[in-house]
């Protein structure tokens, strides 16, 4: 299909924006995506605009498909230290062959029961007095050992407390508290982007970019935890960043849409202890022309309407809170 309203061009800078100023970049194969769009780019306009929807369509969605780790977790000595976590965490039920564990955790649930999962590394955080916070991803197991999650299946949420162990610098840890199966987010058996902030002065805490495709549609939002000493607490778990309906808007589709937002922190404006959370949205959304015509398989002409805006969300003492401005993603 060939948009050549704003969306088109919506479509194609989504894919070059960063998530924060505290964020890693969006993902390789996103921007690889967009350096493939400009680099073949076709000689006419029309041509142009009809390329660049139809990679933004395949490479926006899903915006977050896997735990993906940040570039500073994907180095060798990133990985080694993970390692050496996951060991300390899961002994002998870490698998060093596929960088996992096997392990029985509680059923998120039942909370009671325990199941059999697949846990993997997504991120760690070593603190100014060496203990570390490690984040895992666990997903259902099958029979054979292997992650079997579904579509629809969330990632769960694993926050392991480590000590540093023996000597230092000799990578060995103690589990000092362990978190398990906390939160369910994302789709396809995987959290989504996990990201450290600081949520204000000596507040650490993980941002986590999660989302779902189906039926043509995504969602991706936003959650905030706080971590302290030993736990950590929900402030908040679906402050929508972004949607679309681009993989189902057919010639016969009434409204399409794309709305990004980028998010950054920022000092709490009435002087709290928690710092705001800032959101910058640009979006557009595409109305068939009221009695339009056209013939069958054109596109039908479409009237856009932006959706820019502009939202500060604020801590009222348990999570935070919309205080100004309008978040304008459609649900889905």
């Amino acid at each position: 299909m060939n948009y050549r309203t704003p969306l088109t061009l919506l479509l194609a800078t989504s894919l070059l924006g960063a998530c924060s100023n505290k964020t890693a970049p969006a993902s390789a194969s996103v921007a690889d995506s967009a350096a493939d769009v400009a680099a073949s780019a076709p000689a006419s306009a029309d041509d142009a605009a009809s390329a660049a929807s139809d990679a933004a369509s395949d490479a926006v969605r899903p915006p977050v498909a896997t735990a993906a780790k940040t570039e500073d977790m994907n180095t060798p000595e990133a990985r080694e230290r993970e390692a050496g976590m996951m060991r300390a965490v899961f002994g002998k039920e870490y698998r060093d062959d596929s960088d996992d564990a096997l392990a029985d955790l509680p059923d998120p649930d039942k909370h009671i029961d325990k199941l059999s999962y697949v846990v993997s590394a997504v991120s760690h955080k070593v603190l100014p007095d060496g203990r570390a916070i490690l984040v895992a991803n666990a997903e259902t197991a099958n029979t054979e050992g292997t992650a079997e999650s579904a579509h629809a299946s969330s990632g769960l949420l694993n926050v392991f407390f480590l000590a540093p162990k023996g000597q230092p610098g000799d990578g060995q840890w103690k589990v000092v508290k362990r978190l398990e199966n906390i939160a369910a987010l994302g789709s396809s058996g995987q959290l989504g982007e996990v990201h450290w902030v600081t949520l204000g002065a000596n507040k650490p805490g993980l941002a986590i970019r999660h989302g779902y495709t189906g039926q043509g549609y995504t969602i991706t939002q936003l959650a905030l935890f706080e971590i302290g000493d030993g736990k950590v607490t929900a402030l908040d778990g679906g402050i929508d960043l972004y949607s679309d309906n681009m993989g189902a808007c057919t010639p016969d589709m009434d409204e399409c849409w794309l709305v990004d937002g980028s998010w950054r922190f920022a000092p709490a404006r009435d002087g709290g202890a928690y710092d705001d959370l800032l959101i910058d949205f640009k979006g557009s959304s595409e109305k068939i022309k009221p009695g339009a015509t056209v013939k069958p398989d054109q596109d039908p002409p479409r009237i856009a309407t932006p959706l820019n805006g502009h939202a500060r969300y604020a801590f009222d003492g348990k999570g935070y809170k919309l205080v100004e401005g309008k978040n304008p993603v459609p649900g889905i």
